[in-house]
């Protein structure tokens, strides 16, 4: 029996009669091709599951990973250590809240260096694909890959736009075992939420400053990346690792005209964040 990696899917070639692959997680019977057909993302618990009733099928090639002597040290403070063990403890998966300033990447850098991993991170727009390039370049002596901008180059650590990543997981889903979603609250309400079931990777990592209180939303990204694992805002940062700061309210007469342009605004914000 094989298992063979297909356009963000798991196909199982030749099954064996010991075991029964209806009852596989996450396997659903394929008459397009006659063949058992999971997504990528069930790969991990599939694996698991054959291993246990010891059935000896054929794997997916390993991702290759970066060469861990390339990585400088990350140092990190207090509270991003904390997140990075609450991350470690929760098996390598679920979502770390943190406010906008304190240090998200960082964090991120620091789970790649300390696990060894090929990574694949993802970010929403390309002013952040720079961003990430740079971050990386500056703890990491390798090649790092880009999907965005107009650029197309694999590397065992890779940045990818949403869009980007969207479009290509068919054909790189399977060359990474450590995905990391920048701004992760923009996924769970469906939208480009396939990208995230098209790749094998078991360790995932989302970062947001706003997380989700939609309990839809919120169970569907437990789903994709898993559980939130950590959470600050920014009063608990205030005055030590950021700014203090006073939240001050001003009130302003608008016209109705005005009035109707805000809630539009605020409706499109809130529905684009899954509020």
């Amino acid at each position: 029996m094989e298992l063979r990696f297909d356009r963000g899917t798991i196909v199982v070639d030749d099954p064996s009669t010991e075991v029964d692959l209806a009852e596989a997680p996450g396997v659903v019977w394929d008459d397009r091709v006659d063949a058992h057909r999971a997504p990528a993302s069930a790969y991990p618990v599939l694996r698991r599951w054959l291993l246990r009733r010891g059935v000896q099928f054929k794997d997916i090639p390993p991702p290759h990973r970066p060469a861990q002597t390339l990585w400088s040290d990350v140092e990190l403070r207090p509270y991003q250590e904390a997140a990075l063990s609450a991350w470690q403890l929760a098996h390598c998966r679920g979502i770390v809240a943190l406010p906008t300033g304190s240090g998200k990447t960082r964090l991120a850098l620091a789970a790649m260096q300390r696990t060894g991993r090929s990574a694949l991170c993802l970010v929403p727009t390309r002013v952040l694909l720079d961003q990430w390039l740079r971050e990386i370049g500056a703890l990491y002596r390798g090649p790092v890959g880009c999907f965005g901008g107009g650029v197309w180059r694999w590397a065992p650590l890779t940045v990818a736009t949403f869009e980007s990543a969207y479009r290509h997981m068919a054909e790189i889903g399977n060359r990474f075992d450590l995905l990391i979603v920048d701004e992760v609250h923009h996924f769970g309400s469906g939208l480009r939420d396939e990208a995230l079931e098209m790749t094998i990777a078991e360790a995932r990592l989302g970062l947001t400053a706003t997380p989700s209180r939609n309990p839809e939303v919120a169970s569907r990204l437990t789903e994709l990346v898993g559980p939130t694992v950590f959470e600050l805002a920014v009063a608990d940062l205030a005055g030590g690792f950021l700014a203090s700061f006073d939240a001050i309210t001003l009130y302003l007469d608008l016209t109705p005209e005005e009035q109707g342009m805000v809630q539009g605004f605020m409706e499109g914000l809130f529905a684009r964040r899954g509020l």
